[in-house]
């Protein structure tokens, strides 16, 4: 009987560990343990108070967790444990969802509302910081391409393959039409390993083949840092972020930096790289 206790509870913990709250764990678990049975017998099996215990239904039920038999009373079976894990994900990934829509809906009421008050109160000089730390990926993608969408002279690119350049082939095409110079500069496919050098093959050709005339390509033996530079002699901007051997870029950290004199010491470092690049035949 012990153990039996012990099976549903674990059930129980799982399921809350999977996104239920505590009242939805204890009903479906009790109802996965006995089976098809009635909204009472739920509440004192499971403890859930019987004034709550329909509302718990009605959401298991929506969740497509639970299935109901209309009747008086109506009875309640629960899916297949097969069915309840593949529609825990169904349901957690629509939460997500959810949660990432309404989170984007407030980032912009958040940015609109904020800046109306943003250091109106201050009291002496603030000093912007030199760098604002992000993750690598989806993050600082989005960054790099909104630098590209804001650079109106020049657009200055350091990369080993340039990976990440499918994501930000329009801004770039975008860019070039509005007369920006583009450089870049990649490491030499012969120091790159196979995969690299197959990702910095297909890059080239399609750099080639939408922006073929509009932009510069070198190569250099090393390259030390990653990232891009936007109008250095103006209202620069840059992102970047330092290579750090055998550590994948998911768990690497960019730093994005408007302070005028990091830019234009950055931009002196591709330049001098530039300088001594081998042009791209």
């Amino acid at each position: 009987m012990n153990n039996m206790k012990n099976g549903v509870d674990e059930v129980k913990n799982l399921l809350l560990r999977m996104g239920l709250n505590v009242y939805q764990a204890s009903v479906l678990a009790t109802l996965i343990h006995i089976g098809e049975t009635k909204a009472t017998v739920l509440s004192k099996v499971s403890n859930v108070p019987t004034a709550k215990v329909y509302e718990v239904l009605d959401e298991l039920v929506r969740m497509g967790l639970v299935t109901v038999k209309p009747g008086r009373p109506a009875l309640y079976s629960p899916v297949s444990p097969e069915d309840i894990a593949s529609s825990m994900v169904s349901w957690s990934l629509e939460e997500m969802r959810r949660k990432l829509d309404e989170m984007r809906k407030l980032n912009d009421e958040f940015i609109r509302v904020a800046s109306k008050v943003y250091l109106k109160g201050k009291k002496g000089l603030v000093k912007k910081p030199l760098i604002r730390i992000m993750s690598v990926g989806e993050v600082s993608e989005k960054e790099t391409r909104k630098l590209y969408e804001e650079a109106r002279e020049e657009i200055l690119i350091l990369s080993q393959a340039f990976e990440y350049f499918p994501k930000v082939l329009d801004e770039l095409v975008k860019a070039s039409e509005r007369g920006v110079r583009i450089k870049i500069i990649l490491r030499k496919p012969e120091k790159l390993n196979k995969e690299n050098r197959r990702v910095q093959d297909t890059t080239i050709e399609t750099l080639k083949k939408n922006l073929d005339g509009k932009i510069e390509i070198r190569f250099v033996d090393e390259v030390p840092l990653r990232g891009s530079i936007i109008d250095p002699r103006g209202n620069g901007k840059a992102i970047f972020l330092v290579e750090e051997a055998g550590v994948p870029l998911e768990f690497r950290e960019a730093a994005l930096t408007t302070n005028p004199g990091l830019i234009k010491s950055l931009a002196l470092m591709f330049n001098l790289l530039w300088s001594s690049a081998f042009k791209h035949e």
